[in-house]
């Protein structure tokens, strides 16, 4: 019978076999050798798995149907696993031959520590290293601070615990666009968190990517803060006050987004009301909906069409 392995790395493939044979390479390469390599295909197509080079000791499972995100490919790939420790790499990220070492020895050390995370390097498609992003740190207040900033950029960068990812249920499928980040949520209210300064991935940062989707992920981070607020009032009432002004911004920067796509009033008109009942006091908010009536009367004005010109842009 085969040894449990202590690792168990989940890849979710979605086409792009190119940077998935990179992606499984970097992880044949790591120092740590005592690991399983599983594969999840989200429905690419025979063409696409065709082209897919991975040694015999990699579990290719092929989903059926497309999910429109990774949750479910990771979630199969967890029901999947064996290891001890859980790590998942997207398919366009490249680990370090560190990584797995460095991450594994800490929560050998430290059995309270849940969820282990390193820095990414940023590079572009090709490889080449892009201006990077100072270390992420984790200091006092976890959830707080997760709650302010999504500190973790990818799942790529951690090592969970087993016992830790199926306490919390794993990736919540009905979520796309900020999934990782509710996970990371509702893990910080079960276990310890451990921030490496040491550089374990190469993070690649390209046009297409899911995550460049500004609009899709505005709408995830949005429906992250309100599943949490449902929880949170129970576990962190003292946390409720930081959700609710986090979650009034990202209303009101996706009533800019809906503003600069010239959707239906009604529409922004809805995502301004839920920023201003979520943080009465919030002057951003109020702006934006300053900024929503005027949209409105020049539209009325215009015999109902968008007015011309009208973009206002879309940041963080």
């Amino acid at each position: 019978m085969p040894s449990i392995p202590t690792v168990s790395v989940i890849i979710p493939a979605y086409r792009c076999p190119d940077f998935i044979n990179q992606a499984v390479d970097s992880v044949t390469r790591q120092t740590f050798t005592d690991n399983e390599i599983i594969v999840v295909d989200d429905c690419s197509g025979d063409d696409i798995i065709s082209r897919y080079q991975f040694p015999p000791s990699v579990q290719l499972i092929r989903r059926e149907t497309n999910s429109g995100s990774a949750s479910a490919p990771r979630n199969d790939g967890l029901r999947a696993s064996r290891g001890r420790y859980l790590a998942f790499l997207d398919h366009d990220d490249i680990w370090l031959p560190e990584k797995l070492a460095a991450q594994v020895a800490v929560l050998e050390a430290q059995p309270e520590v849940g969820v282990t995370f390193c820095q990414c390097r940023d590079v572009d498609e090709t490889l080449q290293p892009l201006v990077q992003r100072p270390p992420a740190v984790l200091a006092g207040d976890v959830m707080r601070q997760l709650l302010t900033s999504c500190v973790i950029r990818t799942p790529s960068q951690t090592l969970i615990r087993r016992t830790a990812l199926e306490a919390a249920g794993g990736f919540d499928e009905a979520i796309h666009g900020g999934e990782d980040w509710d996970l990371w949520l509702r893990l910080a209210g079960l276990t310890q968190f451990h921030a490496d300064p040491a550089y374990g991935i190469l993070y690649r940062q390209y046009r297409g990517q899911t995550s460049k989707d500004q609009h899709r992920m505005r709408q995830g981070d949005t429906a992250v803060l309100e599943k949490t607020r449902v929880w949170l009032a129970a576990k962190r009432p003292d946390l409720l006050s930081c959700l609710r002004y986090r979650l009034a911004m990202l209303y009101y920067l996706f009533a800019k987004q809906q503003i600069a796509r010239q959707e239906e009033p009604r529409a922004i008109y809805r995502t301004v009301k839920a920023a201003v009942a979520s943080y009465p006091g919030a002057l951003r908010v109020y702006q934006g909906f300053y900024r929503l009536v005027r949209y409105m009367l020049k539209r009325r004005l215009a015999g109902g069409k968008p007015p011309a010109g009208q973009h206002t842009g879309a940041t963080r």
